[in-house]
């Protein structure tokens, strides 16, 4: 299973991205909280633990010190293996804590890693104006 803790649902990913997630399994989607800006770390810390919480309910791994087995399974190109990962992007400090606190109960955690592609558009006027989009290659693991 991965679980998709992100601001991107993962019925919005291209075919590559699907294609790689799908070598765990299930995708299951948590939309990842945006945390306001006046927030301190005390509360950064509660939001990221609830996360947490969340996901090892979610893998059956609650209260354990070494959470979920395998590796990033996939994430490398190797073929399947049975295991579980998180996917995790938003809100920086907040992601940071999550991540720290998957990893100490032994739960893989990836980042998608885009390659940008530059795609100049052309305005009426005839001048070109900037434009690019960012293609999926691979998750990586923190």
């Amino acid at each position: 299973m991965l679980i998709n803790v992100t601001n991107r649902p993962h019925t919005t990913w291209s075919p590559e991205q699907t294609a790689a997630a799908e070598k765990f399994g299930t995708i299951v989607d948590f939309p990842m909280p945006a945390p306001d800006a006046e927030l301190g770390e005390e509360e950064i810390d509660r939001i990221a633990g609830l996360v947490v919480r969340r996901v090892e309910r979610r893998l059956g791994v609650e209260g354990s010190a070494g959470g979920a087995e395998g590796n990033a399974g996939g994430a490398e190109g190797s073929e399947k293996k049975e295991c579980h990962a998180v996917v995790c992007q938003g809100d920086f400090v907040l992601v940071f804590r999550i991540v720290t606190m998957l990893k100490a109960k032994g739960i893989t955690v990836l980042a998608p890693a885009f390659k940008r592609v530059t795609k100049p558009t052309l305005r009426p006027d005839g001048t070109t104006a900037p434009g690019y989009s960012f293609d999926f290659v691979r998750f990586r693991s923190y």
